[in-house]
């Protein structure tokens, strides 16, 4: 009877009722369909896992932008400076401190590792050099990280790479600063087009507002509190970019300079731990422990490059495990079978995906009690 329209557990049953009375019916049908193939590549489950811990980097004070991830964003049209009909291409680069939440904008003039470079080499000229970068395994950025490892020994930077390709929630904090870029360049441009320069004037403008940003638990109305806390507390000193008024020794000795920064930087690290780092301790989402993916499952995993709904079906051939024992990217293999042309037998496709692209089709343990 399920096997006739692969329906829910409710309506089978009443199918069933119709003709038989069988005890305990319902229990049987949930194992029919639960361990039905043509059910599960018709709803597509996710295999998933569970949300694992964030990285040491981002629980422990240290420098701004010593620990960072880079994203990039674009293309936006851009004016010829000397014709003004002329249009061209440039590509906004994101830099944000994953212990402070300070984010540097910047815009380079095309999408290759050479125009990348020039940006993250004003980025560290203007930011310093950090120490760890993590981003997504773009082309242009694998062949920064090359070209880097390769040439010289100035820039010492460890580069991270995400596990998974075509997973960008795992470098989630990037894409949620682009989403807030993109809306901030709506705002001020709209459908303008302009001058490079003028385009990255208003890009370094915009990372001054999200600097400006409160992060962490609010303190509300109470006064004991004080002032909100924002990146720019640790970068400038002081919440917004405006000089403050006051009256200040006109002839500082160098110990009261070095007590006043040394001041600026132990209230911003003691309002990190009483207002942000509460808040870096809550999961938003994916609280469920799932089945680990294990060597030799049948799943279907999908390309958000491709067509929407096209799955392919691949064989997990490793299941890497994190140091809580829980399996979030695997690798796959697969045919590469193209439609109108005869299969006259190819290598093997062999990808890295995450757990949160795969549908398992036929899980290891059922392949084995086949006949």
């Amino acid at each position: 009877m399920h096997r006739q329209f692969h329906s829910g557990v409710e309506n089978t049953l009443a199918k069933i009722q119709s003709k038989f009375w069988v005890p305990r019916v319902r229990n049987m049908i949930k194992s029919v369909k639960f361990k039905c193939v043509t059910c599960r590549k018709l709803t597509k489950e996710i295999a998933g896992q569970v949300m694992g811990q964030l990285p040491l980097e981002r629980l422990k004070p240290s420098p701004p932008f010593a620990y960072s991830a880079l994203d990039l964003y674009g293309p936006f049209f851009i004016g010829d400076t000397v014709k003004g009909r002329t249009k061209g291409k440039a590509y906004g680069v994101i830099f944000n401190c994953l212990s402070t939440c300070a984010v540097h904008l910047d815009l380079i003039e095309g999408y290759s590792a050479k125009d990348f470079l020039d940006g993250l080499r004003r980025f560290v000229s203007l930011r310093g050099c950090p120490k760890e970068i993590y981003s997504d395994r773009g082309t242009q950025l694998t062949a920064a990280e090359k070209e880097l490892r390769n040439a010289t020994e100035i820039f010492k930077i460890k580069w991270i790479f995400n596990a998974s390709a075509d997973a960008p929630w795992q470098n989630g904090v990037s894409e949620s600063f682009i989403k807030s870029v993109k809306r901030s360049l709506t705002i001020a441009i709209g459908d303008n087009i302009l001058t490079f320069s003028k385009l990255q004037t208003t890009l370094y403008e915009i990372a001054n507002l999200l600097n400006e940003r409160p992060i962490g638990i609010k303190p509300g109305c109470d006064p004991e509190l004080g002032r909100y806390l924002c990146p720019n507390d640790l970068l400038l000193g002081r919440t917004q970019n405006a000089v403050l008024k006051g009256e200040f020794e006109r002839f500082p000795s160098h110990e009261s300079r070095l007590k006043f920064h040394e001041g600026i930087t132990d209230t911003f690290w003691r309002k990190w731990m009483r207002d942000f780092f509460p808040t870096m301790l809550i999961r938003q989402k994916w609280h469920v422990e799932k089945r680990n993916l294990q060597v030799g499952d049948l799943v279907l995993f999908q390309d958000s490059n491709v067509v929407r709904g096209n799955w392919k079906l691949a064989e997990v051939l490793l299941a890497d495990k994190g140091k809580d024992k829980k399996v979030r990217n695997v690798t796959l293999r697969y045919k590469p079978i193209k439609s109108g042309i005869t299969y006259k037998g190819e290598r093997d496709v062999i990808v890295k995906r995450s757990a949160h692209r795969i549908v398992v089709i036929l899980p290891i343990e059922e392949r084995l009690d086949l006949p």
